[in-house]
């Protein structure tokens, strides 16, 4: 056991190590003041321990972040549900565990390659059985704390038995061990047999098939939510007991195969999984471009007698209108799920609650917690999506002349560019905006005179900040590199706070009303700001990297 945990300190050490080093990369490449920060940054031990506090933020935020995320989604989750007659909170939440975690079983997998795990596996030589227990003990480790300080208080609280709610840590051990271990044994007896590559040549990892656990994946949630309306409605709770109390049961099988395991197998999966992820980035460089290609028609133009900068956005978009319809379809498809879901249970509320105006839980949430539009606005957001399509087929190309990267010139596009996005962006948008209307008006019309127009003014402000947000970045980041990839960390910094922010203001109540006017504020403000910093410093930053 020591020295699996003097393993584990040295992996750790390497990774904190990897993660100080990529936190003060990407200061040194934050736009305007990067170039004054010297090289000897990276030897200063104040800067050292201030990147190392970063670097345990960012661990913890991501051991801890999600499960947090996992089991409050499960109680409002399971809650929403029990509003129905029939089904109940407690079983709701255990139905809901279990699917979830039957679905990320496809994704757990500790023989990836890492910068971290290629060092210490093939430059220190590290013993691959000490290696593999480390790593193992140090998720699982994550996994008892964080379901032990955030799953059992959930658990309990949406009512599920103490009994039941205790197991939840070792469930989600469970959850984890029973697949690895399979997986090890298939991937041995692979080898065993010989078959080092597969039919396009790609060398077997353990990781199985990309597409095929994808597959699986959306179908484990698809017929879940399908299965799961019948089996909460009729009360069909058995199976689901069964599969939550057997993944406890699966932890001693699953350490038993992965005992068993050749561990001088690792370093072959390690390497295999190495050269899968280099042929991968390839294809993906050649494909990324391919994917904004489009058939250029001389004869396609503006209908409106456009002229320079105008008629080059308009001659771009349209271009490349398929390409982003195309993008918007799962938005859409989501979307428009969502809301027959949620109709749903607006029918029941209207028919079966004597006082729906008070007792409505859509009506609580539209009205108490517009932040949810925010959330739900914020992941639906083609920003980015759309930044990538400009510069692979625009302005990867349109940079290399000088007229275009005049402050006068960017500030055009910035402008034209962001009530593009925007307008493709408010297709989302106005589907919510009906919907929330209509159910305002169903459950007992406005309680302050406006609140209609609020919610139009909210979702609307919102639209237009998250469009400014992305194009914005993008002008002063420029994160992509030739190949259409993206290069700077700062930029994955940024999301991350961005979509974290999103996510707490969701719980945060307050009337639409507020909510509107801080929309339009802080939107106004952006768009003041990115229209100077663009002007100001895009010159600059603006460029092929």
């Amino acid at each position: 056991m020591q020295k699996t945990l003097n393993t584990l300190r040295i992996i750790l050490s390497i990774e904190n190590t990897v993660n100080i080093n990529e936190i003060l990369n990407a200061i040194r490449h934050i736009p305007f003041i990067g170039k004054y920060i010297p090289e000897k940054i990276y030897g200063l031990w104040i800067i050292k321990f201030l990147a190392t506090v970063m670097s345990v933020i960012s661990e913890v935020s991501k051991a801890f972040f999600g499960k947090l995320g996992l089991f409050v989604l499960l109680f409002f989750v399971s809650g929403f549900v029990s509003a129905f007659e029939r089904p109940d909170q407690p079983m709701a939440f255990i139905y809901g565990f279990v699917i979830i975690s039957i679905g990320l079983m496809f994704i757990y997998n500790i023989f990836r390659n890492t910068p971290e795990g290629e060092y210490a596996v093939f430059h220190m030589d590290m013993d691959a059985k000490e290696y593999v227990k480390a790593r193992f003990l140090y998720d699982s480790f994550n996994v008892i704390l964080g379901y032990t300080v955030f799953g059992i208080p959930a658990a309990l609280l949406a009512g599920v038995k103490w009994y039941m709610a205790i197991l939840l840590p070792l469930a989600g051990i469970g959850f984890k061990v029973a697949p690895l271990g399979t997986e090890m044994s298939i991937y041995a007896f692979k080898q065993s047999l010989g078959r080092k590559k597969n039919r396009k040549g790609v060398p077997v990892t353990l990781d199985g098939n990309l597409i095929v656990n994808s597959l699986i994946f959306s179908a484990v949630f698809f017929f879940g939510c399908i299965g799961g309306g019948l089996i909460l409605f009729y009360k069909f709770y058995l199976p689901v007991v069964i599969i939550y109390l057997l993944s406890v049961v699966a932890i001693a099988p699953g350490l038993f195969l992965m005992k068993k395991f050749p561990f001088e197998l690792y370093k072959t999966a390690l390497y295999a999984d190495k050269v899968r992820g280099e042929l991968i980035k390839k294809q993906q460089k050649k494909e990324m471009g391919q994917n904004f290609e489009v058939t250029i028609n001389e004869a396609e133009g503006s209908k409106r007698g456009s002229k320079g900068y105008k008629y080059l956005n308009e001659i771009f978009f349209k271009r490349h209108a398929a390409v982003f319809w195309k993008n918007q379809i799962i938005p859409i498809a989501v979307t428009v799920l969502g809301i027959a879901l949620m109709s749903l249970l607006l029918y029941y509320e209207i028919t079966r609650c004597e006082d729906v105006m008070s007792e409505s839980v859509l009506r609580y949430l539209f009205s108490k917690h517009p932040g949810i539009f925010i959330f739900i606005l914020s992941i639906f957001n083609t920003g980015a999506f759309m930044s990538r399509a400009m510069f692979a087929s625009c302005d990867s190309s349109m940079l290399v002349y000088g007229f275009y990267r005049t402050p006068e010139s960017l500030r055009k596009m910035f402008r034209l560019r962001a009530f593009s996005i925007f307008k493709f962006n408010m297709i989302v948008s106005l589907l919510m905006m009906i919907f929330v209307i209509v159910t305002l008006v169903l459950t007992g019309g406005e309680r302050y005179f406006g609140e209609y127009i609020s919610v139009v003014v909210t979702i609307t402000s919102f639209t237009a900040l998250f469009s400014l947000r992305h194009l914005t970045i993008y002008y002063i980041l420029q994160p992509y590199s030739r190949d259409f990839m993206i290069k700077s960390k700062l930029y994955g910094y940024l999301a991350f706070i961005y979509g974290a922010v999103c996510f707490v203001i969701m719980f945060i109540p307050m009337p639409n009303a507020i909510t509107a006017v801080a929309g339009i504020v802080i939107t106004g403000v952006y768009f003041v700001i990115a229209d100077k910093l663009v002007y100001k410093f895009a010159p600059k930053t603006f460029k092929i990297k």
